[in-house]
């Protein structure tokens, strides 16, 4: 494990904010203002006699909070503070107790391996895209009031927090997004931990009786423990959740919250692969939207239709960037295969095919670049649409803020907070990060023997992943 200077869970400044009853009151906080957010958004869209089909897209409580605000803050924050939100967020809080006390059946494979995650997401995009949720506070509060009834119901059935562990698509964002955080729990002494009982992860199931009159039931009810199974002094730190719960019960006092550690170095995992696809294709497809000519020079046909358009840049682009290297690599590496013993991990059937192509583990130099304009893209969105912040304080249901400023013109628009070259290049820097994080992995696995011949052959994907992105942010901010 890497050197990391800084115990947080000790320093004087940050070691309150850490506390229990501090992090209690954060979640209790968080839950009552998801409770309230989307209360007010039931039932609210339209406004009579205006024609605008989502009018209080920016001046309602409902979405310009959770969309503009937390969702685009958190990608602003996600390489300074990691996973923090995990460790905070109030269905996390809510499905551990609950999920203490439910029928704790085992995980699915397809949780443990971050695939539900994966479809919760993809359901998510296509029920924002066909609705419109990120402009309508009605369609947001169904969103996040489906997204909550599902937590409810994984905790009730699984054990643990089956949620935070393989359903919760923001989870899952956090998770790829965390690899360049500097955020980690981890042991002080690493050698202390080979003799460990694991008391910090261990859970203590108890069986409970319940009965109602004549009914009578038992369920198993398990207090502490991580939620999410892992194990400190082994697992990757991106897929922590900061909870802090191991760190407060190893027996040693042998675990900290540091800061300065390295970006993960492991390979990502087939749903983590395929997320990161996801990600790369929205946010292409959101700064190629903002440039319609090289959107329809890269797609191919005559003048092709804009479903065809979001279909090609927001899905196959990225699909053969991300793809096209593997295949090649796998087919070169088969045709110059070494025989001889398999490498560990490979079945002896396929010894003759030489060593296996770690293509997941160069993936991981895409996360930079996609971080970068995603951050990039944040930043852009708060500018325009923070300054109807203030007006929430008198009218949190929008409407009366819309008729103000679009209509009878007595308030005036919100401006940008900052002006735009300012903006320009604090977009671009935000990218720039984000590029410079990507190569230092692209580095690593070059130096490495083992993923040199990956890292080649990535290396002109990469390249046009990064110079593609830079060239749409740049012509959309500074053309």
């Amino acid at each position: 494990m890497s050197t990391r200077p800084l115990d947080l869970s000790r320093h004087p400044l940050t070691r309150p904010f850490l506390r229990p009853a501090a992090q209690t009151a954060v979640r209790a906080a968080f839950l009552a203002g998801y409770v309230v957010l989307a209360a007010l958004g039931w039932g609210r869209d339209a406004i009579p006699g205006v024609p605008d089909l989502h009018p209080r897209a920016y001046t309602h409580a409902t979405t310009l909070l959770f969309w503009v605000f937390w969702f685009m803050g958190l990608v602003l924050v996600v390489p300074a503070l990691g996973r923090a939100w995990c460790g905070v967020c109030p269905l996390g809080w809510v499905t551990d107790a609950v999920g203490r006390r439910g029928v704790g059946l085992p995980w699915p494979r397809w949780i443990s391996r971050g695939w539900g995650a994966l479809v919760v997401f993809g359901l998510g995009v296509g029920a924002v895209v066909g609705t419109q949720a990120n402009l309508s506070p009605h369609a947001t509060a169904v969103l996040v009031t489906g997204v909550g009834t599902l937590a409810l119901a994984s905790a009730l059935l699984w054990r643990r927090s089956a949620f935070c562990r393989g359903l919760c698509p923001v989870g899952a964002v956090l998770a790829l997004y965390g690899r360049h955080a500097p955020v980690a729990v981890g042991p002080k002494d690493p050698g202390a931990c080979s003799g460990c009982g694991r008391a910090c992860v261990a859970t203590d199931p108890q069986w409970r009786r319940s009965d109602w009159g004549r009914w009578v039931w038992f369920h198993r009810r398990d207090r502490g423990g991580c939620p999410v199974a892992l194990d400190p002094s082994r697992m990757d730190a991106a897929e922590c959740l900061l909870c802090l719960r191991c760190l407060r019960r190893c027996p040693g006092e042998n675990l900290a919250l540091w800061w300065g550690r390295r970006p993960s170095s492991g390979d990502l995992g087939p749903a983590r692969a395929v997320f990161l696809g996801l990600l790369l294709g929205l946010v292409t497809l959101a700064l190629y939207r903002t440039w319609p000519a090289a959107e329809v020079a890269l797609t191919p046909g005559v003048r092709p239709p804009a479903w065809l358009r979001s279909a090609w840049m927001g899905v196959a682009v990225p699909a053969l960037l991300l793809a096209v290297p593997a295949a090649l690599g796998r087919m070169a590496l088969r045709l110059g295969g070494r025989p001889g013993s398999p490498p560990a991990g490979v079945r002896p059937g396929h010894a003759s095919r030489g060593r296996p192509f770690r293509w997941r583990s160069v993936l991981a130099a895409f996360v930079g670049p996609v971080l970068g304009a995603h951050g990039a893209l944040a930043l852009v969105k708060l500018n325009a649409k923070a300054g109807y912040l203030p007006y929430l304080a008198y009218d949190p249901l929008g409407a009366e803020t819309y008729l103000a400023v679009h209509v009878s013109r007595v308030l005036a628009k919100p401006d940008l907070l900052l002006p735009l070259a300012v903006l320009r290049w604090l977009a671009l820097g935000i990218l720039g990060l984000g590029i410079l994080g990507g190569a230092r992995v692209l580095v690593r696995r070059w130096r490495n023997p083992e993923t040199r011949q990956e890292a080649l052959w990535y290396l002109p994907s990469w390249l046009l992943v990064s110079g593609g992105l830079a060239a749409a942010l740049w012509h959309w901010l500074g053309g």
